[in-house]
């Protein structure tokens, strides 16, 4: 049975991180072309009512509302959509909140629903005989039994009792001992207008497509079943909250998104700018493989031998602005190792927007980015040089970006998020520091040495520009008029492989020694504190603001005598985990100290980006401590334990809704869902995939994902909203940001930064917390936390 003809769809979107999700029913029924040439997800903000009536509404052919935080009874949490529900002007479906909106449009009651539940999967049943969405041609041939699993996310419900004769529901949750029976579905006696509340669009919901079928049905039918419907207009598109093409050949546009802090709208793809059509070949990916070279070498040694010395620089003179090693230590998965010694890094603070400059034996320079974020500005600048380049992308790290972003680039990052900076706001951090590596080695999973370089294609500085009609590329320009050349030149590279290969040709046996052991870290909050917080966030909860929130502490400590590089050493020994990374930049400095280091054993990938602009983020949500003699036992409990599989699931839909803001609707799936992956300790992991839209770059992929959802919760701006209360206004800092590199082709692995500890002079941190639900059992949280924090260093100092 062909699909119903597609309609003008708007989904108004109520700052959820499920909303994105409906795309991908959409795309099981047509292709993607199709899909964003008549469906678009506008932020429900986005315009108020009388613009709403006036621009939008004789522009389209139907309306969803979507899931949401808060109550549809609040006028700040559901806007003007009762207004909408009772003019009733067209066909609109209701999904979670905007179903709830439905009932309270006609004066139903929301009440607290009887058991609450998110992420879990629940048996529905339509009433019979089957009446509304329930009751089309494409719902019959979607399967023939009554009931149907879907997965639920609802604190609140609306009170059967109070429902009004004009509304009937249309479905029911199946009853057992454990949970009463809640109203699922309803419809309006009269006008075009259904609810669902389940996520029929949920990874783990059955027959969403069907739903979506029959909805559109009823749309075709209301028009009188045209033969076709015309495509959105301009405006209605330039709305959308962030915008992918499909089947375009130019690269990303490097014209940044937005000058404001949260961008409501990422522009469509442009043509490729014409300074960059002249910049293209002047920069070259070179590599040089050694074999059998160096094989029986410890990676320590090598490290030390070109990193750890001075010999990042040209002379050998200089110490080095910073030093790199990407480690990735695991027994169970296969991993490269990338050493490096930055040319040179740029850092930012969210406090003053000022970028600044470091180069080794120089002073450095500034600029403020007063009418731009940073986001941008290093994206457009990252954009230019991957359209520099004569190469075509290739596996792994070939040199460009390595570095990191602090967890409070989310205030530029997260449409709609207002919150001042926590804090003394005059105060500068490093937020996010990014350092440029043309010269790098890297030890391959077969233990294989090889040389990788980015260099000049041309003589001089490349990216002359002689194009009046060019666009200007703040980042390239502002880098260019400091005297900041990328790519190395052909002499420089060859004395770079000659390092390396003299390196591994004589080789060198560390004198370093992992240290003795940890400091003793304290908990910054105590155990009652963190519990009374969880019982706040608990009621959050209940209250229909969040569905999860991941509530996380600081535990400190203090050494003056700190050598990072010995306890880094101590840490791959003693949690070895696949994204182990020593980073060392000893002449930052943080209101804490001068020197910044980080020495991180964190499991998770945030988000990595291949050769074909795939990209794959694998988030972890479930935790058990490892045991030697039932340590099978434990990780098949943990596996199936309902409470750990919703907060999987809950990350997982979030995750899938960010991919879709960046990555073409139909490509974006779970090949692995919630899988036990063991290392210090037992954790539940889910991949999720999509392939990268073609007017999205590298960087603006992750800053539409960031930061890691993860480390936030569901919704994602609600939960950080409330996170920032309930952790007292703290910086997280570093922790729960990502860190990793950006290659100059595009390509990029990420981690999460969790089970990390950050040195600032004589102070150490290492953040650690958990996913906070309903389900959640306060002692129980405390201690994953401790196990989480004691798989990195040991043991911790007793706590009140």
């Amino acid at each position: 049975m062909s699909p119903p003809v597609l309609p003008r769809t708007l989904i108004l979107d109520y700052y959820d991180s499920y909303t994105n999700n409906l795309l991908c029913l959409f795309t099981q029924l047509y292709n993607d072309v199709e899909v964003l040439q008549k469906v678009v997800v506008i932020k429900a903000d986005k315009y108020n009512w009388l613009e709403f009536q006036e621009q939008v509404l004789p522009n389209i052919d139907c309306i969803i509302l979507s899931p949401g935080p808060g109550r549809p009874d609040n006028p700040s949490d559901i806007g003007y959509a009762l207004e909408l529900l009772r003019s009733h002007p067209m066909p609109i479906l209701g999904v979670c909140l905007g179903h709830q909106a439905i009932g309270v449009a006609f004066g139903a009651k929301i009440i607290n629903t009887p058991k609450i539940t998110h992420g879990h999967v629940v048996p529905i049943s339509p009433v019979s005989p089957k009446i509304g969405l329930f009751d089309s041609p494409f719902w019959h041939s979607s399967g023939i039994e009554n009931e149907f699993e879907v997965v639920v996310y609802n604190s609140l419900t609306v009170d059967p009792s109070t429902i009004p004769t004009e509304l009937e529901v249309t479905a029911w949750s199946v009853s057992n001992s454990d949970r009463p029976s809640t109203v699922q579905g309803l419809r309006h006696r009269q006008y075009p207008i259904w609810g669902v509340q389940y996520h029929p669009e949920s990874i783990s919901s059955t027959r969403g497509a069907a739903l979506l079928q029959s909805f559109l049905l009823n749309v075709n039918q209301h028009y009188s079943s045209p033969s076709s419907f015309p495509p959105l207009h301009s405006h209605i598109v330039s709305s959308c909250a962030y915008r992918v093409s499909v089947a375009s050949r130019s690269r990303p546009s490097t014209r940044p998104s937005s000058a404001l802090p949260t961008p409501p709208v990422t522009p469509s793809p442009s043509r490729t700018p014409s300074r960059i059509g002249q910049r293209r070949g002047t920069l070259r990916l070179l590599e040089k493989r050694l074999g059998d070279v160096g094989k029986q070498l410890r990676t320590q040694d090598v490290f030390e031998s070109l990193v750890g010395g001075a010999l990042g620089s040209k002379k050998g003179k200089e110490r080095a602005i910073a030093e790199v090693w990407l480690d990735g230590q695991t027994p169970t998965r296969s991993t490269t190792t990338s050493l490096a010694t930055p040319q040179f890094l740029i850092t930012y603070s969210l406090a003053t927007k000022k970028v600044t400059l470091h180069r080794s034996g120089r002073t450095t320079s500034h600029i403020v980015l007063s009418e731009t974020t940073f986001w941008d500005w290093f994206s457009a600048g990252s954009q230019t040089l991957t359209a520099a380049l004569s190469d075509s992308p290739a596996e792994g790290w070939r040199g460009g970006w390595v570095g990191y972003f602090g967890y409070e680039m989310k205030t530029e990052s997260l449409q709609g998020y207002k919150r001042p900076l926590r804090g003394d706001r005059q105060e500068e951090e490093v937020d996010a520091c990014w350092g440029w590596v043309d010269r790098l080695t890297e030890r391959t999973s077969a233990g294989e040495w090889v040389v990788r370089g980015v260099t000049q294609d041309t003589a001089g500085l490349p990216f002359t520009n002689t194009d009046d009609e060019g666009e200007d590329i703040p980042m390239i320009d502002w880098l260019r008029s400091h005297g900041v050349a990328f790519g190395t030149t052909s002499e420089e590279w060859q004395e770079y492989v000659q390092l390396v290969g003299t390196a591994l040709n004589n080789p060198f046996t560390s004198s370093k020694k992992p240290a003795s052991s940890f400091p003793t870290f304290r908990p910054n909050a105590t155990g009652a504190d963190y519990r009374e917080r969880i019982d706040a966030c608990r009621e959050a909860i209940r209250q229909g603001e969040s569905y999860e929130l991941t509530l996380t502490t600081r535990f400190s400590a203090s050494s003056p005598d700190l050598d990072p590089y010995s306890l880094y050493l101590r840490l791959r020994s003693f949690n070895p985990a696949y994204y182990s990374t020593y980073f060392n930049f000893p002449t930052l400095t943080t209101p804490r100290g001068k020197g910044l280091s980080i020495l991180s054993s964190s499991p998770e990938r945030f988000l990595k980006i291949d050769k074909s602009r795939r990209v794959e983020m694998m988030p972890i949500k479930g935790t058990r401590a490892r045991g030697k003699k039932v340590d099978e036992q434990i990780g098949e409990e943990l596996r199936t334990d309902h409470k750990e599989r919703a907060e999987n699931l809950m990350i997982v839909d979030l995750i899938r809704s960010d991919l879709l803001s960046c990555c073409t609707p139909s490509t974006v799936s779970v090949p692995k869902l919630i899988a036990l992956e063991s290392y210090g300790v037992h954790n539940l992991v889910t991949t999720v995939q999509g392939t990268l839209a073609e007017n999205v770059g590298s960087v603006e992929c992750v800053r539409r994902c960031y930061p890691p959802g993860s480390m936030t919760g569901a919704p994602k701006l609600r939960s950080v909203q409330m996170l920032d209360d309930f952790e007292g206004e703290k910086r997280r800092g570093i922790y729960s940001g990502c860190l990793g590199y950006i290659s100059v082709d595009g390509v990029s692995d990420l981690s999460v930064v969790i089970r990390t500890i950050v040195a600032e002079g004589e102070n150490l941190s290492i953040g650690a917390g958990g996913a906070i639900t309903w389900l959640s059992d306060r002692d129980k949280e405390w201690e994953e936390v401790l196990t989480k924090v004691g798989s990195v260093v040991g043991k911790l100092e007793e706590n009140q």
